[in-house]
């Protein structure tokens, strides 16, 4: 008969618990009691509140009301003596856009159309308005534009980059004759443009091309406009008429104006 150890097939003996490290402090005596622990609520009592702090009376004197005018305007930066404003660079961009539309639009048809539109962008429409940039024949309609870069160019003057997109017509037949009576505008709301209507009785329309402008935009009496001095500058008025042969009321009696009259020595 075989000595079996106790518990051998039924689990394994406990090892002892290794040894503290030399100089560690080795209690000796029973275990200290546990660490204290609240009580858990009794049943039904809810989840622990963290108590608040009591409440203030809210003082309505504490904050001033507001003011209902509202707050004061911040004055604008004032621009120094001598010096003029600058425009605004998106509002220079859309007129410069606007402008560019209708100068790079004209019909032979109704040439006054393109004055009247055109004086209303100028600073100084010139002599004859509807002829700026353009000969006067022809039919050309500008049907789009794209802004660009807005810089400044002197005191109280933008350049503003537009690229317009402009449909040339040709002329295929007879050249219709001017109506009598200028046609009346439709009641649309709005203002006129200069491009005709994309048809004309007589043109046949071409291919489409981009045309690249620098609009010079400034501020006029308090409204954009656009700075077309350089063009207008080399305008040349209408030779005088040529002056007549005027009757001298003493020509009779008087021999040198006789003689010269003549076309004598004198």
């Amino acid at each position: 008969m075989i000595a079996v150890p106790r518990f051998r097939l039924f689990g394994r003996a406990q090892a002892e618990p290794p040894a503290p490290p030399p100089g560690f402090p080795v209690r000796v005596g029973p275990p200290g009691p546990p660490p204290h622990r609240p009580p858990p609520p009794p049943p039904g009592s809810g989840p622990a509140v963290r108590p608040t702090r009591p409440a203030t009376p809210h003082n309505p004197y504490a904050d001033p009301p507001t003011d209902p005018t509202g707050f004061p305007p911040i004055p604008a930066p004032r621009m120094p003596d001598g010096v003029a404003p600058r425009p605004d660079p998106a509002e220079a961009a859309a007129l410069a856009g606007a402008f560019a539309v209708d100068y790079l639009s004209w019909d032979e048809e109704d040439p006054q159309r393109r004055g009247r539109v055109l004086t209303d962008h100028l600073s100084a429409p010139g002599s004859d308005p509807a002829r700026l940039g353009w000969s006067g024949t022809g039919r050309q309609r500008a049907d789009f534009a794209l802004t660009g870069l807005v810089r400044p160019d002197g005191d109280g003057r933008v350049l503003v980059d537009v690229r317009v997109r402009v449909t040339p017509y040709r002329l295929v037949g007879k050249r219709a004759e001017p109506p009598a009576e200028p046609e009346r505008e439709p009641d649309i709301a709005g203002v006129p443009a200069v491009a005709p209507p994309p048809t004309g009785r007589g043109w046949r329309s071409l291919a489409a091309y981009w045309i690249r402008l620098s609009v010079p935009v400034v501020l006029s009496g308090g409204r954009l406009v656009v700075d077309a001095w350089e063009e207008t500058l080399g305008e040349e008025p209408d030779p005088p008429p040529a002056p007549g042969r005027s009757d001298h009321a003493l020509a009779d009696d008087d021999p040198i104006a006789e003689q010269q009259l003549a076309g004598g020595p004198w």
